[in-house]
């Protein structure tokens, strides 16, 4: 018996579309420009296109939240955001979006504890601040102590500093304190990876694709620290989350070794990746 086809093979069958093979990288670019251009519309309609080849593709993710921000589509960027946090503990903008569904539904306690997650994700960025400021302050309050850096903003910014040694010192000291933080226990991980510290790396790397299989960074470290055994199992995950290293990159400036990522769409799906100003690529059609 065959298998059944897929809604997107069908809908090239009925429409008579050839398949033009184009490049993940192409479709980035285009979600990069079009909120350059602060075109929140078109980065979601890019990314739909997107996320029906790579459903958990993180990337992908991040900028739907930069497009839900825009948009002030509060709900929806609280749904995006919950899928990138289990994949990426530390991340601000999902913590941002998070605070602000919370805000937005009159849970201000709430709201103060995840912007102050988001603080320490983000230190510096201006929304993040001003949440923060105003879930917090009452009568007699100061803004300069609520704003105050603790260890954990700390760490995040000897991390964003390239000071490796001050921020495995200090993520050490704050699993100590709080060991269910995984977005410590990543920190530690990319300080360590950066600091060539492979052995005490990958142990890290193997404790949390057991206990936390959705985190990126995991996985990205086993298969560069790792035996055969260890790259076959991360395959799979690095392919379906960030298949061109483009989250890594960005994200916690690592790099490793991938192919382009080719996506097969329709000539109408092509017509909207040239709209956004993208040539197309030119791998070729398929019948």
């Amino acid at each position: 018996m065959n298998a059944p086809l897929s809604d997107a093979t069908l809908d090239h069958i009925i429409l008579g579309d050839a398949l033009i093979d184009t490049v993940l990288a192409d479709w980035n670019a285009a979600m990069e420009r079009a909120l350059q251009e602060e075109n929140p519309l078109r980065v979601v309609a890019l990314a739909q296109l997107v996320l029906r080849k790579l459903p958990k593709h993180l990337a992908t993710y991040q900028r739907l939240l930069r497009a839900t921000w825009m948009l002030k589509h509060w709900a929806e960027g609280e749904d995006w955001a919950q899928r990138l946090l289990r994949a990426d503990p530390g991340n601000a903008l999902a913590w941002r979006a998070l605070a602000m569904a919370a805000e937005q539904r009159d849970q201000r306690a709430q709201a103060h504890a995840i912007w102050q997650r988001a603080f320490e994700a983000d230190p510096y960025d201006p929304e993040i601040r001003a949440g923060l400021s105003r879930t917090s302050l009452g009568p007699g309050d100061n803004s300069q102590a609520v704003l105050a850096l603790n260890p954990a903003c700390l760490a995040t910014l000897y991390l964003r500093g390239f000071r490796w040694e001050h921020a495995a010192r200090l993520y050490r000291t704050l699993i100590q304190a709080d060991p269910r933080r995984i977005d410590f226990q990543v920190g530690l991980l990319a300080a360590l990876w950066q600091q060539r510290a492979t052995e005490e790396a990958y142990r890290i790397a193997r404790h949390l694709v057991q206990a936390h299989p959705h985190v990126l960074i995991a996985w990205v470290a086993l298969d560069a620290t790792g035996d055969a055994d260890d790259k076959a199992l991360a395959r799979s995950p690095i392919a379906t989350m960030d298949p061109d290293g483009d989250f890594v990159s960005e994200w916690f400036g690592l790099h490793y070794a991938a192919q382009p990522t080719v996506l097969a769409m329709s000539g109408r799906e092509v017509e909207l990746l040239q709209g956004a100003g993208i040539r197309e690529t030119g791998l070729g059609k398929r019948n």
